[in-house]
């Protein structure tokens, strides 16, 4: 019992926003949000993309930082984000090909720093959905194989794959939580 409930809280911790080879990049909120509203006012698509460049220039290279974008350490009103999702975002405003398209990312980039959004069901930040790894968001009939490494055998034809129910624990539980996860745990004992 003690095992089962400490495998599930492994599970969640998986879902923070962990620095990858990448990292994570401390914002100061304030003066990123203000850049990314004053880059939604502009209504030419190059000088939009011009400040979008600037602010990854800078993502890029701390030292370039001359309007305190950046934040050494985590102290007072920051946001960390992964820096390859930061990134990511960046790209996309940049490959956007009109204005309206770019701003809408920026607008989505903007409500990602500012609010947090969860429903009732899980804890995950759904304006920052990019940032968990362990969630599959494409279909799980892509998967190149089953997993091995639960209680599932898979040498019968048919056999249930345990990576739909994982992504269904990650999804559709909150920390803490015992609804799916029971479930789950009564499937996993069928075998």
């Amino acid at each position: 019992m003690k095992t089962n409930h400490r495998a599930e809280l492994r599970l969640f911790e998986d879902l923070e926003a962990t620095p990858l080879a990448s990292g994570v990049v401390i914002l100061n909120k304030e003066s990123f949000v203000d850049i990314l509203k004053e880059s939604d006012t502009l209504t030419d698509l190059s000088l939009l993309k011009n400040k979008v460049v600037a602010l990854k220039g800078v993502i890029a290279f701390p030292r370039s930082d001359r309007e305190g974008i950046l934040n050494i350490d985590s102290n007072g009103d920051t946001v960390s984000l992964r820096k390859d999702v930061l990134i990511s975002e960046l790209n996309q405003i940049l490959e956007a090909q009109t204005i309206g398209r770019a701003k809408y990312y920026l607008k989505r980039l903007e409500n990602g720093v500012q609010r947090i959004k969860t429903n009732k069901v899980s804890d995950i930040n759904l304006l920052r959905w990019k940032e968990y790894d362990e969630i599959i968001t494409d279909s799980l009939w892509v998967l190149e194989k089953r997993d091995t490494s639960g209680a599932h055998l898979g040498w019968y034809w048919g056999n249930f794959i345990p990576q739909i129910p994982h992504q269904m624990m990650l999804r559709y539980t909150k920390k803490g939580g015992v609804g799916l996860r029971y479930l789950c745990r009564q499937w996993d004992n069928l075998d």
